[in-house]
């Protein structure tokens, strides 16, 4: 009898598997490099990671904006800095702990939202200030930190609305960074602001949005969308996918 497990796998599908079974390899290579998790001076300078086939990119051939090896270059690639939490996941994959506050301020009686887009990987989806919690950080501190770089805004009240008093209590995303990992670990503030923002190195536009055009008009990332879908209880007409 002709064995047809597989038929009903098309092969889109059979490459996906291909793709997860090459990538977690390349994790697992990494994972004896690097250990199962971030730690205080365990390394001295950023380590970097070439994302197709996990060998180690010389500080010469990368920069935040791509990462280059041999014949191949990418935007994203597995970067470990000194500071950043991380760790390795059950079952093989990359975890990072990240930190974001929905900025806002009211005008004419309307809050409205500041957003960045982004200069980086993912490139052209608008954002929320956010950032990787760092090593003995608190995420309410990181995400003050990370509003401030990348926004230059006052903070004038904060609300914490999802996740706990350390990193690892927040809430997992499926959502991929240009440092490799597709999972986050997001601890979620908002906060009332005074100021006009300024642009940092992460982005080219950032400004003020009403809930309608967050809704409507704006590309935005996995986590944002996520977030403004929850506050706003309507799913943003353009949210970028994995």
């Amino acid at each position: 009898m002709e064995y047809s497990g597989w038929t009903n796998i098309n092969t889109s599908e059979i490459a996906h598997m291909a793709q997860e079974s090459d990538r977690l390899n390349i994790l697992s290579k990494i994972r004896c490099i690097m250990g199962n998790k971030s730690e205080k001076n365990k390394i001295s300078e950023t380590e970097v990671f070439c994302i197709q086939d996990g060998e180690k990119i010389p500080r010469d051939s990368w920069h935040p904006e791509l990462y280059s090896h041999v014949n191949h270059s990418n935007p994203r690639a597995f970067v470990f800095d000194p500071t950043m939490m991380w760790e390795f996941r059950d079952d093989g994959e990359l975890r990072h702990f990240t930190a974001g506050a929905i900025l806002w301020r009211q005008e004419r009686g309307e809050k409205r939202y500041c957003l960045m887009r982004r200069r980086r990987y993912p490139i052209g989806y608008y954002t929320i200030p956010a950032g990787h919690i760092e090593i003995g950080e608190t995420p309410q501190i990181s995400a003050l930190r990370e509003s401030f770089e990348e926004s230059g805004l006052g903070i004038i009240s904060i609300e914490q609305i999802s996740g706990g008093s350390t990193p690892e209590a927040g809430l997992e995303i499926h959502d991929e960074c240009r440092r490799g990992s597709i999972y986050h670990v997001w601890t979620l503030f908002s906060c009332e602001c005074v100021g006009e923002p300024s642009l940092s190195e992460e982005g080219d536009v950032i400004g003020w949005f009403s809930q309608r055009e967050i809704i409507h008009d704006l590309k935005l990332n996995k986590a944002s969308g996520v977030f403004f879908a929850e506050l706003f209880n309507e799913v943003p007409h353009e949210v970028r996918q994995q």
